[in-house]
């Protein structure tokens, strides 16, 4: 079984923030799935269409009356939350071009950390007994 953290790979990649920022080539290949782009939908339609049959539960009314109307609602809510996921997109997108902006005109702000071994990060224990 393959780890999931690939040690000889993490060990040499470049900590400065500017890298970490810039997403790579293959970014698309790792960090989407099929279902990635349906969730929101999926989920508006069910969030819309739950919420009328939960009310008509309340008001004592059975399941299939006002289908419509329940259909309508998990129309709305499945456009509203896919236009929700293309504005959260564009603003997680501007505000990292604009974070990468910032690093590029102030690279005296942040320097590479120095790269310590886990080992150094602990002080001196001795046991008390």
């Amino acid at each position: 079984m393959k780890p999931i953290v690939d040690y000889e790979v993490a060990a040499t990649v470049d900590p400065t923030p500017l890298n970490l920022l810039t997403p790579d080539t293959d970014f698309q290949k790792y960090h989407t799935t099929w279902l990635e782009d349906k969730w929101f939908p999926f989920m508006g339609f069910v969030l819309g269409a739950g919420s009328v049959w939960y009310t008509y539960t309340l008001n004592r009314r059975p399941f299939y009356s006002g289908i419509h109307v329940q259909l309508g609602a998990g129309i709305v809510g499945a456009a509203a939350l896919y236009y929700y996921k293309q504005y959260r997109t564009s603003y997680l997108a501007d505000r990292d071009a604009m974070y990468r902006h910032y690093i590029q005109l102030h690279p005296e702000d942040f320097q590479a950390p120095e790269r310590k071994k886990v080992g150094e990060l602990f002080k001196e224990w001795v046991p008390v007994r």
